[in-house]
């Protein structure tokens, strides 16, 4: 086998052990007319030994752990295989027999080498038709009349009959293709990604694909049980381990990526909480790379936009680029110098780093007034809720808050979530009373102060108090900036937030004539201030 297989690390071939309930599942659906089985046929072909010695060699796998049930055994039963065996020479076996020789270097063999090159069913050569057969580790490869994906078929040597299938001989192996998680997961060249993803890494019991034996105290037992891998990640990447997909994805080289998590590094301090470094590390490589992947097969026209996996029409206008294929544009073909075909898609080798942090994290937060839950507490008022379909008004929802007296200044404090640690403008964005009743003649004005809570590297509660008064226009929707605050720590994706604003009504009663205590409340607005 090419030189590569000696880097790969640690892949699992997940295919299930020979029971009987599998192999009744595969049984002589239809079968060739020799007499001999696939293996006999192989061990009685001189230029096949090497391979030969390799099915013996190698073990299938099930609950990601060997069985006794070695390929050679599966090409001997009574399962209905097709088999493209590569002639010696043509493959390093001394390599991959010295593989062998432990669990981690046999599972590598079997799935990246020998289930690369067998099919369950019977595969006719002959056929005019080119189609494409999923062979033993789940890839899907091309086959035409003369070849198995790369693998040429020996002249004379194809369509060999057995009692159990078919026989092909090829002159070199096919290659096995990485699709995109494998890829990453499994090449030293992509540690600097690879290794984060498949610390998230699980195998789960596939209950569909698994024989139930029976139940005992209350739960299930198998019979055969199938694992599939599973990646928490795949929910925020997408299922990038998919052989039925065509993704492509962005990929930074591994200076490039430790540049840019350098510089993000500092909005992701999240100061004493307990385990800090590991949801530091955690966020800032998923909100980082969550703009690397799109499914070609969801894309209606590159040409327009792009949308990447992690889009969700909650987050909008966020992971949609727009004339990705312009000059300038994500998708520039000048963004990239060379790209690498996987099973399921293409890796894309970044020029440069095509994102700013205004893309990827430091966003702006608007703080929901008319959703109850982001009300931490309340003094001297009265609260009303009330939906509005407009384009200036943000979720389509606003709060009214009345004082509980006409000489009542009252407060309201909002709680804020997930904050970078940064610097951002405090700001509250005010209504006028015509979003409620268009004819309203009331255009006194707000006025107010504003208290910010939030904690320090060292977990230390703080409070700063903004003194200067705020003063909003009553004739727009109006955006007005309270102060500018740097926030030291971060609290994206925690479930306690560390940060609340205080609103304080600070009229008089000289004043009564000039300001309206009553305010429509569209939100409270974290701007991040751009460098």
């Amino acid at each position: 086998m090419r030189n590569a297989i000696l880097s790969i690390f640690a892949v699992g071939a997940m295919l299930c052990a020979c029971s009987d309930s599998w192999n009744d599942h595969y049984r002589n659906e239809a079968t060739g007319e020799g007499k001999e089985t696939l293996l006999k046929l192989v061990e009685q072909d001189p230029q096949l030994s090497d391979f030969a010695q390799l099915l013996h060699a190698t073990h299938l796998y099930n609950n990601v752990h060997a069985t006794p049930v070695t390929y050679a055994k599966l090409l001997d039963s009574d399962q209905t295989l097709t088999v493209w065996a590569p002639v010696n020479g043509t493959f390093n076996a001394d390599s991959l027999m010295q593989l062998c020789e432990t669990a981690e270097g046999d599972s590598i063999v079997a799935q990246h080498f020998v289930a690369n090159h067998i099919a369950h069913n019977l595969y006719n050569m002959n056929s005019q038709t080119i189609g494409k057969v999923k062979m033993l580790n789940n890839k899907v490869m091309p086959l035409s009349t003369k070849a198995l994906f790369d693998a040429n078929v020996l002249e004379g040597k194809q369509n060999l009959p057995a009692s159990n299938g078919l026989l092909n001989v090829v002159g070199h192996e096919a290659t096995y293709t990485y699709n995109i998680y494998e890829g990453l997961t499994s090449l030293p060249e992509y540690a600097h990604l690879g290794t984060f993803l498949k610390g998230f890494e699980t195998n789960e019991l596939d209950e569909e694909h698994s024989i139930v034996a029976g139940i005992e105290d209350g739960q299930k037992v198998y019979s055969d049980s199938v694992m599939k891998q599973d990646n928490i990640l795949f929910r925020k990447f997408d299922y990038i381990n998919s052989e039925d997909s065509c993704f492509s994805m962005l990929v930074p080289d591994a200076q490039m990526w430790q540049t840019v998590c350098e510089e993000a590094r500092p909005y992701f301090n999240y100061g004493s909480v307990a385990k800090a470094d590991s949801i530091q590390n955690y966020w800032m490589n998923v909100l980082l790379m969550q703009d690397l992947i799109y499914n070609q097969n969801t894309q209606r026209s590159l040409v327009d936009s792009v949308t990447m996996t992690s889009y969700s029409k909650k987050e909008y206008p966020y992971h949609v680029y727009y004339k990705p294929m312009a000059s300038g544009g994500l998708l520039d073909p000048a963004n990239f110098s060379s790209k690498r075909t996987c099973s399921n898609g293409e890796l894309n080798y970044l020029v440069k780093w095509p994102f700013t942090k205004y893309q990827l994290f430091f966003h702006p937060i608007a703080i929901q007034a008319e959703r109850e839950a982001n009300l931490l507490n309340s003094k001297d008022c009265t609260m009303d809720y009330r939906t509005a379909m407009a384009d200036s008004i943000s979720d389509n929802g606003y709060l009214v808050i009345k004082p509980k007296s006409s000489t009542s200044n009252w407060t309201a404090t909002f709680e804020v979530q997930n904050t970078m640690a940064g610097t951002y403008d405090l700001c509250a964005v005010v209504l006028p009373k015509t979003v409620y009743n268009i004819y309203s003649s009331n255009f006194k004005p707000n006025k107010f102060t504003a208290v910010l809570n939030y904690v320090d590297e060292n977990g230390k509660k703080c409070t700063a108090t903004y003194k200067d008064e705020v003063v909003n226009n009553p004739y727009v929707v109006d955006t007005v900036k309270i102060a500018r605050v740097t926030l030291p720590v971060c609290n994206y994706g925690q479930s306690e937030a560390t940060v609340s604003v205080q609103l304080k009504c600070s009229i008089t009663n000289k004043q009564m004539t000039t300001y309206n205590r009553e305010m429509y409340l569209d939100c409270i607005y974290l701007k991040p201030v751009e460098e």
